[in-house]
């Protein structure tokens, strides 16, 4: 395809809307071509020529286009909380709208994200909304979400099937020395730890997160400043002093009860599912018997 030919362009009487639809087309053709090529820089600069008429542009199909094509751009820069957020939001798409093996695409790319997504409150809510949808339990990785929503400690060989599955750019080494999910995984860990602990030995921490002390203490430190985490550092003790609030405690006590309830409404749609007549006489005896 001519890229720089336009079928309205010179056109007596052309309606402008068909002129911003084709380039605004051109321009996201071309920012997916350059993200196959994991050109990032190249692949924005076209992505936000095309962002000039996106007002102007009634297309859905094409609106959905260029917004998903926004989104890779975000995941490639590692800016993961963003692209998750929007992935999530396209994957709910409606299915006559969009191909539904599409939208399970984009759901996994939210899901991806969000595992690589800096620890944070905002990074909880959306593993909370993402944990909570029923079409990610038959995810590959629905294990995994489970425990960083749940904020338990995960363990690295739990992570080497879905460090597979990542693409380049989700595997850069970042300037502390770590992965993307190295990164992800020893501050999901640490927050874990805060909701364990009210101190813990900076040696301790080292042992528990898989790495040097003086390497913990940089993440803890990294966190606390960026007020991810509640805390402070005394370096001539060798501790970490985690400060929970009492909101902050009854919060993940009500994320975990909700995840108990969440679960056992499962179990008893599947046993309804499996078991129908059954469920039916249980229901009868029990309307029976009530006063």
């Amino acid at each position: 395809m001519d890229m720089d030919w336009c079928p309205t362009t010179g056109t007596p009487g052309a309606p402008l809307v068909s002129i911003l639809t084709w380039k605004k087309l051109k321009n996201t053709l071309k920012a997916e071509l350059y993200l196959q090529e994991d050109e990032t820089v190249d692949a924005e600069n076209f992505i936000n020529r095309a962002s000039r008429f996106i007002h102007n542009v009634e297309d859905w199909a094409l609106k959905l286009h260029f917004q998903v094509s926004y989104a890779r751009i975000l995941d490639s820069k590692r800016k993961f909380l963003d692209a998750a957020l929007r992935y999530y939001e396209f994957s709910q798409s409606k299915p006559d709208e969009v191909d539904p093996d599409d939208l399970l695409e984009l759901l996994s790319k939210a899901v991806t994200c969000a595992i690589l997504a800096s620890a944070g409150p905002q990074r909880s809510r959306l593993l909370g909304t993402l944990y909570k949808d029923e079409r990610v339990k038959n995810s590959e990785y629905v294990a995994i979400l489970e425990k960083m929503y749940m904020e338990q400690l995960i363990r690295r060989p739990e992570l080497v099937q879905f460090e597979k599955s990542l693409l380049p750019h989700q595997k850069a080494v970042l300037s502390n020395g770590f992965t993307v999910l190295e990164n992800a995984f020893l501050e999901h860990n640490l927050l874990a730890a805060s909701r364990v602990y009210s101190s813990i030995s900076l040696e301790e921490l080292g042992k528990l997160l898989e790495i040097e002390p003086a390497n913990a203490e940089r993440v803890a430190a990294t966190m606390i400043g960026e007020d991810r985490m509640k805390g402070s550092i005394d370096q001539h003790l060798g501790f970490l002093e985690f400060e929970n609030t009492e909101d902050e405690v009854l919060a993940a006590f009500d994320t975990r009860i909700s995840s108990l309830c969440f679960n056992v409404n499962q179990c008893a749609e599947l046993i309804e599912q499996q078991y129908p007549d059954i469920v039916r006489s249980l229901a009868a005896t029990a309307m029976a018997t009530a006063p």
